[in-house]
């Protein structure tokens, strides 16, 4: 395995922990590295796990806004906020690995993934 740069980790954490960064950064931020950061593999796997995750919970969370209207969505808002929580500890995880130079998988959205390779 090839030498995990500082820069390299520094990019993949940004990716991760870009919900910190609050409104549309949490998709811009690792969409923008994902793009740039095609010729490195290390970055861009990274970039794109985090990408998927970030959207699919954006996703998820319009769909109860919508569902809010009709009352609904009330009923979700726990599981909305599970998942929220999710996103934080498995985003911190991943930030982690990024720095020891390891490979992370986001539960649940692998063949989300998988997809866009």
């Amino acid at each position: 395995m090839a030498s995990i740069t500082g820069e390299q980790k520094l990019l993949t954490l940004i990716a991760h922990l870009s919900y910190l960064l609050c409104g549309l950064g949490f998709i811009i931020a690792p969409l923008i590295i994902f793009i740039l950061k095609k010729d490195d593999p290390f970055v861009y796997d990274h970039a794109r796990q985090a990408l998927i995750a970030h959207l699919a919970l954006l996703a998820v969370s319009i769909g109860v806004g919508i569902l809010n209207i009709f009352v609904i969505g009330i009923l979700l808002l726990p599981i909305l906020a599970l998942l929220w929580l999710t996103l934080i500890v498995t985003s911190f995880i991943a930030g982690f690995k990024a720095v020891d130079g390891e490979y992370y998988r986001y539960p649940f959205i692998q063949p989300l993934v998988e997809k866009l390779q």
